[in-house]
């Protein structure tokens, strides 16, 4: 996984989980996730958080970039499914409100982040 950015919300360093490996992974076995990272799970409609050790904020996005649905401080074994998404943005508790994100607002589209993850191989994608 590597770094990118996402328009729209500047300053947060977005790891991308595009194959069936990473997104299965996800955020397990993370103690947190920093306040200035999220993983964008691609794609992705529907989340669950068993057995993570923290609440995440978890942002679904559709294919034009626009946030569809916004689950705020999902708590460990929780569950999260947007059918129209297209993507999962997934960040640490308190963030999405921090970054003023709300449904309909426009965000880089997730095949965009896909298409820079795979040209710029510059970062290993870990979290603090």
């Amino acid at each position: 996984m590597n770094i990118i950015e996402i328009a729209g919300i500047p300053g947060l360093r977005v790891a991308v989980a595009s194959t069936f490996w990473q997104r299965l992974v996800g955020l397990l076995g993370k103690r947190r996730l920093a306040y200035d990272s999220a993983l964008l799970l691609v794609p992705c409609n529907n989340i669950h958080t068993a057995f993570m050790c923290f609440a995440i904020d978890v942002v679904f996005i559709d294919l034009t970039g626009t946030v569809v649905a916004i689950y705020p401080r999902l708590r460990p074994f929780g569950i999260a499914v947007a059918p129209g998404a297209y993507a999962c943005l997934e960040l640490c508790g308190g963030a999405a409100e921090r970054y003023g994100l709300a449904i309909g607002q426009r965000l880089a589209s997730p095949d965009t982040a896909i298409r820079f993850d795979a040209v710029h191989q510059s970062s290993d994608g870990q979290f603090t």
